[in-house]
């Protein structure tokens, strides 16, 4: 057998599809792919677009996204998306051309010898869970089956696997190593029993738990048991952005998004709350805020993250119990100790008045004839969109305000590029959900600022009739840049809208160039009348909705400010009746 049939085989095995771009060295695998029957090569305009559509891939099919790349530039363009699979950990196998064995440098003091040869390795480690290149076809099945148990096993995320142009077209030997796994090695240790005996005294002792869901829990499938727990225990809980679509947004129990751009209620109930449970949540600065003394002040505090490096990290705030071990493991093992039942009490109650006195979306927000509000329009966006859809938010306040104003009545599957979030991530990743999952619709919300990183991808959309909806977050430049410029430097604008220097194309013509139908939406009174039918149409379909450029992220926190002093300001004895209640 080929080489490269054989690379193919074994992909299809593991994923139904590969993103990519094609190159002189990966032709060979190109062609095996096409020819394969049960797995198909998806070309993108670029390798960069291919990579963030293999990333959303796995976070809709839960198959792994693969992406290939030719050597040197095509290498350089998968980055971004590798980036976002390690800081999100989404395991992601990528697929690096190299050229011919002969050719690759012996001394790295030679900058090059190859056609496009390039130093991968040590370009790729610090977001790239393992690497490796086979210089000898008998170690391909090895590296292989590494990579992928390397990928799905501890702390999720990419490898890359590079393959040298004349290994992929050389026939497989007849013997070859594999990888074994460590079954040992692999194996959950158990929570230790004073550990366990310490979080049951901290609950049980406690008046007002929270429970904090991160990613963690979504990744290690781990969110019907923390339903089973919550509702059982009458535990109150706050999701992070990760996991926030797999709640009710009426459950008495849920008191909403938090960090330095969520909701007033959900913030309160953080920094009300005497004990915290995080599980597994990475605490960002964009959860605590820039000052880790102000975080949860009153609350004693336990982790459970699978990645033991995340203890060592100088942000962490002060942690009473830490626990190593998956959310899973976690959630089988608590069984063994006597939690008391809650019964409905005061700190569910106020959680409920906090919830209803600080809504996100105000009067205030439904009047406008000149422009689109953008909290008016997520409003709408969240009770007409189709059931069990998809929405992928893009980046900054687009990002802020699609979290901040969610409802989960129609039970959207929600993500982005969380943690390394760059500009344009969405459109790229559209076309990764729509293979993810053809049955579902896709929503991709991206501001216009962000739409030129990834135009390109216009095209790829096209191709494959995605059945997308772009939602154009209109606001004539970067508004979070300009809220940030406002805030430290006295609104002098440079490099944010046409009066600074920065000029962004019209996106309706940018769309009537590619063939895909648009639509503007230009008040308050357009959303109205026309988002049902418009977001109701089969894709690919582009909307441009026009956001006064003013419009700002609030309630948001400046920087220092503890969780609870949210900008527009309350009056300080609101704050304290509140806290001290």
């Amino acid at each position: 057998m080929k080489v490269s049939d054989y690379i193919a085989n074994f992909l299809s095995k593991h994923s139904n599809y590969a993103f990519g771009g094609q190159g002189s060295s990966v032709i060979h695998i190109v062609d095996s792919l096409k020819k394969h029957k049960k797995i198909e090569f998806i070309p993108g305009q670029s390798e960069q677009g291919s990579s963030l559509a293999a990333d959303a891939y796995y976070r809709v099919s839960g198959k792994i996204g693969v992406t290939i790349g030719t050597s040197g530039p095509g290498i350089l363009n998968f980055l971004q998306g590798m980036a976002c699979s390690y800081f999100d950990s989404i395991p992601g196998l990528y697929i690096a051309g190299a050229p011919v064995i002969g050719q690759l440098r012996r001394n790295k003091n030679i900058r090059q010898i190859g056609f496009q040869e390039m130093e991968v390795q040590d370009m790729v480690r610090p977001i790239c869970k393992y690497s490796a290149i086979v210089k000898d076809l008998k170690e391909l099945s090895y590296e292989l089956e590494k990579c992928i148990h390397v990928a799905k096993h501890g702390r999720k995320g990419p490898v890359l696997i590079e393959i040298p142009d004349d290994i992929s077209r050389m026939n497989m030997p007849k013997k070859i190593k594999h990888f074994k796994i460590n079954k040992r090695k692999s194996k959950d240790k158990n929570i230790k029993l004073h550990k366990l005996n310490q979080i049951e005294k901290l609950i049980n002792s406690s008046k007002r738990p929270l429970i904090l869901v991160g990613n963690g829990c979504l990744l290690s499938n781990s969110i019907k048991k923390i339903k089973n727990l919550i509702n059982k225990y009458k535990i109150p809980y706050a999701a992070s952005w990760a996991t926030l679509h797999c709640f009710s947004s009426k459950d008495k129990l849920n008191s909403g998004t938090f960090g330095v751009a969520a909701s007033r209620y959900g913030n309160f109930a953080v920094q009300k709350a005497d004990l915290i449970i995080c599980l597994g949540l990475r605490l960002s600065s964009q959860i605590i805020g820039g000052n880790i003394k102000n975080f949860a002040p009153k609350a004693k505090k336990i982790l459970i993250e699978i990645d033991k490096d995340e203890f060592t990290s100088q942000r962490l705030p002060k942690i009473d119990v830490k626990i190593n071990v998956d959310v899973k493991k976690f959630l089988n093992d608590i069984k063994k100790i006597n939690i008391q039942k809650r019964k409905p009490d005061n700190w569910i109650s106020k959680i409920n008045y906090l919830k209803k006195k600080y809504p996100v979306v105000s009067k205030n927000n439904l009047v406008n004839n000149k422009y689109v509000d953008p909290y008016y329009f997520f409003k709408e966006f969240y009770s007409k969109i189709n059931k069990n859809s998809v929405v992928i938010p893009d980046a900054s306040a687009n990002l802020i305000w699609a979290y901040q104003t969610f409802k989960s009545d129609k039970k959207p599957e929600m993500f982005t590029a969380f943690n390394h979030s760059p500009m344009g991530y969405s459109l790229a990743a559209s076309v990764g959900s729509f293979f993810g999952n053809k049955m579902k619709k896709t929503y991709a919300l991206i501001g216009d600022g962000s739409v030129p990183m990834n135009v390109q991808e216009l095209e790829t959309i096209k191709n494959y009739n995605v059945n997308v909806v772009i939602i154009v977050i209109n606001n004539q430049g970067y508004g979070l840049i300009k809220q940030t410029q406002e805030t430290w430097l006295k609104s002098n604008y440079a490099g944010v809208d046409k009066k600074s220097g920065l000029s962004l194309p019209d996106n309706t013509k940018i769309a009537d160039s590619y063939g895909v139908k648009n639509f503007t939406l230009k008040n308050n009174d357009d959303v109205k009348n026309n988002l049902k039918k418009i977001l109701n149409m089969r894709g690919p379909v582009l909307i441009d909705v026009k956001v006064d450029p003013k419009s700002r992220v609030k309630p948001k926190i400046e920087f220092g400010k503890p969780l609870h002093d949210m900008y527009p300001y309350l009056e300080k004895n609101e704050i304290n009746s509140i806290m001290n209640d």
